[in-house]
């Protein structure tokens, strides 16, 4: 995860596909908007369809309520030749001759003024015409059927676009008043007898939304463009940021690593210490033979430079070079064993190879190595562990721990060089594949806020007598990156402290040789 978000915030690539959810973002919105624009518009049409509904249907019933009223005839007004009523036409006593105008005539004549006008058309439509000309087209019809399904009204606009026209059909009911006209053909209050269709040209709306439409556009793709600009600003930054954090980070690793390995080449040097102070005993003592027998020789050389050889203290210089070589012989062969147990030590902690070796053995080697530091302080250290375990795995790596661990106790939990105590390393296998060290001392202890920051790097409570603060450090990061293990830390002031160390290996059983 980790990877990706830095492969993100890196690779100016990737930021173009932020900026592209960017732009699909801001046109989903936009398109919302547009959408609620238009959908406004076609509201606007509709109410004013409504209202021009509302103005014919007053004025129908207006007429309808009087039996519909007689106008001159004139070239502007003929008779109805569609209305059979008996007084349809009808003369004043002063010789004016008038011709009824209905509800449904009188609506005709009306819309015939409208479209003279222009952008607005109704009519009077019926699916039982008595005019043919009031017969429904083929979106009227299709708008009956939704009415006798239920609908209030339908409000449509017809192919969209700078031609569209605004299509609006509401119904008319039969009322009492229809009936004097309409009573032939079967109709009763409250049946569907038709509509009033009126069409509209749509253009003057969307002239009038175009300013709200281009306001929209240019308010959505300047967010658009003012966040482009913020993120990649932001993101610039946050990408020199990032690339200095790694740097840094590269940085402080190599002087972990550096100072890590300072540490183990510290702890080598300790162990060189350890080795040179035990071998110096051996070589001295191979030394002075050696020295004791050249004078013995020179004796030797003395009395066979006489005349005669006293046999006896022949016998005894002899018995001395025997004796003496005896003894250089004996110390050389542990000066050897001692540099062959260095030299393995020494190609465990440098070389960090994987081989099978006795557990007991290497905490022994390691005793061994700090012997002098041990010696110094009356503390005691005890190996609880099987001679005949054996695991497979990096011996130099646990030579690391437990020299630090004991290290660790020497300098803190027994600093004052007064306070006797008992260092003890318990070693066994709780479950299969599953090494467990437990290493406890009964020291000064420590306070748990300090038991709890004790693996943190360079932390120390004694940086001014020399502690580094990478001992503990070491310890946690050997165990639980080099051996994949865990380490747990518990301690009370006075009451000594114990490290609890799983470490995941393979155990050795059998004739299997190191």
């Amino acid at each position: 995860m980790g990877a990706v978000i830095r492969s993100l915030v890196v690779n100016r690539v990737w930021w173009l596909l932020l900026w592209a959810i960017y732009a699909l973002i801001a046109a989903l919105f936009l398109d919302a908007s547009l959408a609620q624009i238009r959908q406004h518009n076609i509201e606007i049409a509709t109410e004013g369809a409504r209202n021009v509904v509302r103005m014919l249907v007053v004025t129908r019933k207006w007429n309808a309520m009087h039996g519909g009223v007689y106008v001159p005839i004139s070239e502007q007004v003929q008779p109805n030749p569609y209305l059979e009523h008996p007084r349809r036409d009808i003369e004043t006593r002063d010789g004016q001759k008038l011709t009824m105008i209905n509800p449904a005539f009188m609506t005709r004549m009306i819309a015939d003024m409208t479209r003279d006008i222009g952008g607005l058309s109704f009519r009077i439509i019926s699916q039982k015409p008595i005019n043919p000309n009031n017969a429904p087209d083929a979106w009227e019809n299709a708008g009956f059927a939704q009415l006798a399904a239920g609908r209030h009204e339908i409000a449509e606009l017809v192919a969209p676009g700078g031609n569209g026209v605004f299509r609006y059909l509401a119904p008319l009911h039969v009322t009492k008043e229809c009936l004097d006209c309409h009573r032939d053909q079967g109709y009763r209050v409250g049946d569907l007898r038709g509509g009033i269709s009126i069409s509209q040209d749509y253009a003057p709306f969307l002239a009038a939304a175009a300013p709200s439409e281009r306001s929209s556009i240019v308010a959505h793709w300047s967010v658009f463009l003012l966040l482009v600009l913020f993120s990649g600003w932001a993101l610039e930054q946050l990408r020199r940021s990032w690339l200095r954090l790694e740097d840094n980070i590269a940085e402080l690793q190599q002087t972990r690593d550096e100072l890590l390995q300072a540490e183990k080449m510290a702890s080598l040097g300790r162990m060189v210490a350890g080795f040179a102070h035990e071998l110096n005993t051996p070589v001295g003592i191979s030394v002075g033979a050696v020295s004791h027998n050249e004078e013995a020789l020179r004796r030797i050389d003395r009395l066979l430079a006489g005349d005669e050889v006293d046999e006896a203290q022949l016998r005894d210089e002899l018995a001395t070079l025997q004796t003496g070589s005896q003894l250089a012989l004996a110390n050389l062969r542990r000066a050897s064993a001692l540099v062959q147990r260095f030299k393995q030590s020494s190609i465990d902690q440098t070389s960090e190879q994987r081989r099978v070796f006795a557990v007991r053995e290497l905490i022994e080697d390691v005793a061994f190595t700090l012997k002098a530091q041990l010696s110094r302080k009356p503390v005691e250290l005890r190996i609880e562990c099987p001679p005949e375990l054996r695991i497979n795995s990096i011996p130099g790596l646990f030579e690391q721990v437990l020299t630090n661990l004991v290290l660790n106790s020497l300098q803190h939990g027994f600093a004052d060089g007064g306070r006797s105590g008992t260092i003890t390393v318990s070693v066994g296998v709780p479950a299969r594949g599953t090494l467990r060290i437990v290493y406890r001392d009964d020291g000064a202890g420590m306070a748990q806020d300090v038991a709890e920051r004790i693996f943190e790097p360079f932390f120390t409570t004694k940086r001014g007598a020399g502690g580094s603060g990478l001992g503990m450090f070491l310890c946690y990061n050997i165990v639980t990156e080099e051996l994949a293990g865990q380490i747990r830390c518990t301690a009370q002031p006075g009451a000594g402290v114990e490290f609890d160390i799983s470490i995941p290996c393979e155990i050795v059983e059998g004739d299997r040789k190191p």
